[in-house]
Parts: structure tokens; sequence; C-alpha cells
């Protein structure tokens, strides 16, 4: 949990992210990793809702990129306060925002992985 903009106002979450093609792509043995807010450190979770909102995660049109060969297709899930979305998005991310904020959840989620 993190304390939020008020002093009283918690913010709970979770992050997940699935990897899909790219070179040597093994379908069997993609999962989908995940990370609970309950489990960063106050720094992560400001990071991570605070590119949520820098890419309009909850509220954006997602691009209909196609993948191009051998490149990878991401997909995130974010939970942040009872707001849930999954978004795919495809190599090359071409918005700054949201390509961060993948490489953010990415690398929290293999720190900090609960694999499923």
């Amino acid at each position: 949990m993190q304390m939020g903009k008020a002093c009283n106002e918690t913010v709970t979450g979770e992050a997940r992210v699935r990897i899909e093609g790219g070179l040597a792509h093994f379908p069997g043995l993609a999962k989908e990793q995940s990370v609970s807010f309950g489990d960063l450190d106050s720094p992560e979770r400001q990071e991570l809702t605070s590119l949520a909102d820098q890419a309009d995660f909850f509220d954006c049109t997602p691009a209909n990129d196609t993948a191009k060969p051998d490149a990878r297709t991401y997909t995130v899930g974010l939970t942040i306060d009872g707001r849930s979305r999954e978004i795919r998005v495809a190599e090359p991310i071409r918005d700054p925002a949201m390509a961060k904020l993948v490489s953010v959840v990415r690398r929290l989620s293999k720190q900090h992985s609960v694999n499923r």
C-alpha cells in the first residue's frame, strides 16, 4: 500500500506483464509476471502510479500497431485503486510515456516476480 496525495488516502494495486513474440520466442514458456503494490517500496509504487498517469493508461486509446517480424508484443495490465485495465502494445512503442511504463513494469515484475 502507498500513501497517496492525501495523508489518509491509501493506494493499492498490481502490475502485470506478458511478453509475446521476439527472436527465439517459445509460446509455451511465456508466462505472465505480476507484482503487487504491497511488495514494492514506496518510491516504486509512486513511480508506477506516476507513469500510469503520464501515459494516460486508464483513458488512452490503444494504438492498433501490429508487431513486425521478430518484434515483441507486451500485454500490460494495471490495477490501481480498483481501476483495472489491460493494454497490448507492439514494438517499437511510439509513445515515450507508454514505453517507459512498459519498461518499469517489466523491471519491477521481474525483480518481484510472482509467476502465474
